[in-house]
């Protein structure tokens, strides 16, 4: 079903990038030829599509395409939501997006999975997937299949990483067939890739973890990083994330630590305390976003760590959304 929201009305809002969004950190120098795409005066959306298969390994679940009304071959965004993630989290944010001029795919996917210990594989598939359809149909609604960015807000930020740089295969019999491609860049909100679930009424993540130690390379991306060091990657961090997603850390360095069962190795606790994460005895989003900025910097890829103003883990400013939604065409830009 294919409806069209018109400019004017109270659904659609057209955004003008008239002013500079906050940069904490530039790890690469800008893009030598930046194309933005133009404010699109409506967006079209094309609701529920299936992308895998009936007998896909987890439930099947379909997408959302949200695409600009113009004619063009516009850069293509597919947006993973965070946990229980729902339409209206979607529509909030693919549909701004797409006025900017970008054709974007937005899939339910299977938040709990990655959080209950079950076959990460599945969910890393069902992302792969997700982005195989979007490539396949793309030049329907108007996308350029050439161009693909993923993005992925907090438990969306893993399937939305896995697929940028561990790259797995889609789901077997995926609607858009069994090649996922390349990607062209990563947008990821606040990624939780460390502290994965503190509240215990969701789930018991320190006791998966530290009864198969194994959760934590396929269900996060650290191991998978050096694969791609020219992968681009655009990461966005609130200034205000908020206490719930704090936790304490108490002594990093004791071998029945949270952290140690998530870093035997020690080399992520090193960077942290080398960034000072641990001065005021918590650890937080903001800070475990950036210990993957120092990751990635490192190793040279080309990333940088963007600050939204005001805003919270799931909530944006006025001024946060100005640096949200211009992390879209510095992702697109030609560098």
């Amino acid at each position: 079903m294919r409806r069209m929201w018109a400019a004017g009305s109270a659904i659609v809002v057209c955004l003008a990038l008239g002013s500079t969004p906050m940069l904490a950190q530039e790890a690469s120098a800008a893009p030598t030829a930046m194309a933005t795409p133009a404010p699109t005066p409506s967006v079209i959306v094309t609701g529920d599509l299936a992308y895998e298969p009936d007998d896909a390994p987890l439930k099947g679940r379909t997408l959302d395409v949200y695409a600009p009304a113009a004619a063009g071959a516009w850069p293509v965004v597919v947006m993973f939501h965070g946990f229980q993630g729902s339409k209206f989290d979607q529509y909030l944010y693919a549909r701004r997006v797409a006025d900017l001029g970008f054709v974007v795919f937005a899939p339910t996917w299977d938040a709990e999975m990655p959080t209950i210990g079950g076959d990460t594989l599945a969910y890393q598939s069902q992302a792969a997937c997700a982005v195989a359809f979007a490539r396949a149909h793309a030049a329907e609604y108007g996308g350029d299949p050439e161009t693909m960015i993923v993005f992925g807000h907090s438990a969306g930020a893993h399937p939305a990483a896995k697929v940028a740089f561990a790259r797995p295969e889609p789901t077997a019999g995926c609607l858009g067939g069994d090649s996922l491609g390349a990607i062209d860049a990563l947008v990821s909100w606040e990624g939780n890739w460390l502290l994965s679930a503190t509240e215990p009424t969701i789930m018991d993540w320190d006791g998966l973890v530290a009864a198969d130690p194994g959760i934590m390379g396929s269900a996060t991306p650290w191991t998978d990083l050096a694969d791609h060091p020219d992968q681009k990657v655009v990461m966005l961090v609130s200034d205000h994330p908020g206490t719930f997603f704090e936790r304490e850390v108490g002594d990093p360095w004791a071998a029945d630590s949270w952290l140690a069962v998530r870093d035997p190795s020690g080399d992520l606790r090193r960077q942290l305390e080398a960034n000072g994460a641990f001065a005021d005895g918590t650890l937080d989003f903001v800070e475990v976003q950036q210990l993957l900025f120092s990751a990635l910097q490192a190793q040279g890829n080309p990333v940088s760590l963007d600050v939204m103003p005001r805003s919270v883990h799931d909530s944006l400013s006025s001024d946060g959304w100005k640096v949200f939604l211009a992390a879209f065409p510095k992702a697109a830009a030609q560098d």
